[in-house]
């Protein structure tokens, strides 16, 4: 088991840079590559959940944060690029940006909120654009679900997912998360 992985069942978040809330790629002696191998075999959750931040997942948290946060509606931007992802392949932000035909502000706006409410992640590890960056092809959370199945039991989900996040984050930003 890779060091990222074992890191995030037991921790369930981590940051993709340095910042002063949580531990990020770097600081638990894990690489861009590390995480692009799990977006690849589904065994991560890219988002941006926290504070806007890109922010990996275990599969754990993901489904209990799904269990618990209420799902915001989507305005028509962000439903605009969902629907070029819900139920076709998964499509880079290149592609996407052009089919959508929207002003880059509202594509970006759009594209932000769906990551920051777990409707859609990175599935696929896509150009490798330096030795610390790549592209990613984008899909919905349902179609990464099909790759990682929810086997957690949920029933207590608000107190599993402070137990599991209070081993790096404080109670506030526990709070936060959930909302």
């Amino acid at each position: 088991m890779s060091r990222l992985l074992s890191y995030l069942q037991i921790n369930g978040i981590l940051l993709c840079n340095a910042n002063p809330y949580l531990p990020a790629l770097e600081d638990i002696g894990c690489s861009w590559n590390d995480m692009t191998e799990l977006i690849d075999s589904h065994q991560l959750f890219y988002c941006k959940a926290f504070r806007k931040r890109t922010t990996y997942l275990s599969a754990e948290v993901y489904y209990l944060l799904k269990v618990v946060r209420t799902p915001k509606k989507m305005f028509e931007n962000a439903k605009t690029i969902y629907r070029m992802l819900d139920g076709k392949p998964p499509g880079d932000t290149k592609f996407l940006k052009e089919a959508a035909g929207l002003p880059a502000k509202d594509f970006q706006a759009g594209f932000d909120f769906l990551l920051q409410n777990l409707y859609i992640t990175a599935l696929e590890n896509g150009k490798q654009l330096h030795e610390t960056w790549s592209s990613f092809y984008y899909g919905t959370a349902g179609q990464w679900e099909q790759y990682a199945p929810d086997v957690y039991d949920a029933s207590n989900a608000r107190e599993r997912l402070r137990e599991i996040l209070s081993r790096t984050m404080q109670e506030k930003d526990i709070k936060w998360l959930i909302k």
